[in-house]
């Protein structure tokens, strides 16, 4: 059917850098003309049309959308139902500019572009339509929106603005240069680089710092709930106003950046103010503790600005000629403000492919796990009386402070957050995997050769001992195969000798550094029990490395930019789906009760999944009146 053109306007989607991402023309048809045109009165059937992407039908009164990419039905129609209907197509920028049509950003047609965006999941698309209304009320309130619960309210407000010709005469002008100021991830960068020319007063710091987790007290609390403070204290060795700069750490999760201070401290008995000067044999003159204080927090910026003093002149000009220093001079004896209220990400940004990392990422965790328990409560370098030495002085094996702490009262507030994960198209994320001893008890029974006892709570640091030897579990009834069985099963039976199947070493081949066969599992096993712990600890510790340049090099930037502009990288491509309609596409994903809440991106042959959750954190206000 020809439809009938009651008239046309034409407009531009931008992108937030301001670029032009499309160009497009509407057709509006009334649902009056349709009517005259059809043979029915009660029943219309609308083609989209040739070379048309997309029509949307508003009617008034009933308020009403449709959306759709193909034929908009109408059934049961009264005489009394009026309605428009508009008709996208895209078309280059030459015909565009050829137009002679009204160029019209704000119009109402927009608006149902943006409809139409969301219910077809083009989250990216539908915000750079709505940033080509120039309604800054709207683009500010929901720019960033990335949970499910934050999308609906997004879909909300834009079905009211179609509806209320106010909200969308409300639209402003909008500066669509790019913003030239450098961003926030590439200053941090910088300061990185230069660290070590860089004091903090860390006073102001404090000062101005406002909790993003919850403050933690030294001690922990009888059965009364009263504080019962540990016998050691700790006392900063330096205990200036100023502080080296931190390192910078970007969450694996979430659009979080902390920086963590590392000072030298020394432990004194709280009894008599008396330092301890040995432990375990060991010199207690080197000891640290560690406090990370949040910049970036969910993709808001937690600490403004930061006092400094630099060292170095080439630091000053790097910083100076960033724009993030108003001061003109050099001076080594100034105390400078550093300007952290910058744009979070370069909009242009470059991101690595994600394809292949899960299953990479899984796999060496996985092998990383039974490496841990086997090692949890063994050291490679101290005997079990040096351990309890050193846990008696709240020490770890690896010389970490580790005080008992309990929560401070009544000084907590609650924020609901959002974490970012990756998965595949058979399991969602790595919290899906289980514990390394959960997989053993699940698949296996580990026993005693010489007497047969097969133990109830199996846990791989008995395999340590002597005559202590793991076999496959028969299978019951009530255990249900799913893909993180098929994922991790391999890896154990090749690690435990049941299977040589080549897995471990086909994991280790991708690690650098792991090349020598002394690390493969089949000579570890043969092992004695500390050399066994020798070589396990240092495999520890090269996949521990490799799975964190992973994440720091292509994972935590990824999570870093979605979450802090609420968009998925250009050419990243992928519709949002809810948790039921990815579980129809792909049925052999398990979720949680949050992850049923949650919204999700499919991006080649991974999973993007965004879930709200509730977290803790201490309010300054009421830390400070304690």
């Amino acid at each position: 059917m020809k439809n009938a053109v009651e008239n046309k306007i034409k407009f531009i989607v931008y992108d937030f850098l301001g670029k032009e991402k499309a160009y497009y023309v509407v057709d509006k048809v009334s649902l009056e003309s349709l009517k005259l045109l059809s043979n029915s009165a009660t029943k219309i059937e609308e083609p989209l049309g040739i070379d048309y992407s997309y029509q949307v039908f508003l009617s008034e009164s009933p308020r009403k959308i449709k959306c759709t990419a193909g034929i908009l039905k109408f059934d049961d129609l009264q005489l009394e139902d009026t309605g428009i209907i508009y008709k996208y197509k895209q078309i280059n920028q030459e015909t565009y500019a050829q137009l002679e049509i009204p160029v019209v950003q704000n119009h109402q047609a927009v608006y149902a572009f943006v409809k139409a965006n969301l219910v077809e999941g083009n989250l990216n698309f539908a915000k750079y339509t709505l940033l080509s209304t120039c309604n800054k009320n709207l683009i500010a309130r929901h720019r960033k929106a990335l949970t499910k619960e934050q999308l609906v309210k997004f879909e909300s407000d834009v079905e009211l603005a179609i509806f209320d010709a106010e909200e969308i005469r409300r639209s402003q002008f909008i500066d669509m240069g790019t913003n030239k100021r450098i961003s926030l991830l590439e200053l941090i960068n910088i300061l990185s680089e230069h660290r070590h020319h860089i004091i903090i007063n860390l006073k102001d710091l404090r000062d101005n710092y406002q909790y993003k987790s919850v403050k933690n007290l030294r001690g922990s609390r009888d059965i009364n709930g009263n504080l019962v403070e540990p016998w050691l204290m700790t006392e900063y060795i330096d205990d200036g106003e100023y502080v080296r700069m931190g390192c910078f750490e970007m969450n694996r999760n979430t659009a979080t950046i902390n920086m963590l201070i590392t000072r030298k401290v020394k432990l004194i008995k709280i009894e008599d103010k008396t330092p301890i000067i040995e432990i375990a044999g060991l010199l207690a003159n080197d000891l640290k503790s560690y406090n990370s204080y949040t910049i970036v927090s969910d993709g808001e910026v937690n600490v403004k600005s930061l006092k400094v003093k630099i060292s170095s002149k080439k630091t000053f000009d790097v910083l100076k000629q960033k724009g993030v220093i108003a001061d003109e001079t050099f001076n080594f004896r100034c105390c400078y403000t550093i300007d952290l209220n910058l744009p979070l990400v370069p909009l242009d940004g470059k991101y690595s492919n994600i394809d292949g990392l899960f299953e990479q990422i899984a796999e060496i965790k996985i092998l990383a796990s039974i490496i841990s328990a086997h090692l949890k409560e063994e050291s490679d370098t101290f005997v079990p009386e040096q351990l309890d030495e050193l846990k008696k002085h709240y020490l770890s094996q690896h010389l970490y402070l580790n005080f008992p702490i309990t929560k401070a009262k009544n000084t907590i507030d609650s924020r609901v957050r959002y974490k970012i994960d990756i998965g595949n198209k058979d399991i969602l994320n790595l919290g899906k995997l289980y514990s390394a001893n959960k997989f053993l008890e699940r698949r296996y029974e580990v026993y005693d050769t010489e007497t047969g006892e097969i133990f109830s709570n199996p846990r791989f640091a008995m395999t340590l001992r002597k005559n202590i030897a793991v076999r496959q579990k028969s299978l019951s009834s009530r255990i249900k195969i799913t893909k993180v069985d098929e994922l991790m099963k391999p890896i154990f039976d090749d690690f435990l000798g049941i299977q040589h199947n080549g897995k471990v070493a086909s994991i280790l081949e991708k690690v650098e550094g792991v090349k020598n066969k002394e690390y493969y599992p089949i000579p570890i096993i043969k092992l004695g029990k500390q050399e066994r712990i020798t070589a396990l600890t240092a495999l520890k510790i090269q996949l521990d490395e490799y799975v964190e340049n992973i994440y720091r090099d292509k994972i935590s930037p990824l999570v870093f930019y979605i979450g802090s502009t609420g968009l998925l990288p250009d050419g990243m491509e992928g519709k949002a789906m809810n948790a039921i309609q990815l579980a129809e596409k792909y049925p052999n994903l398990h979720f949680s009760k949050d992850e049923e809440e949650g919204l999700f991106f499919e991006v080649g042959e991974s999973i993007i999944g965004v879930y709200e959750k509730v977290e803790y954190y201490s309010r300054k206000e009421l830390v400070e009146a304690k």
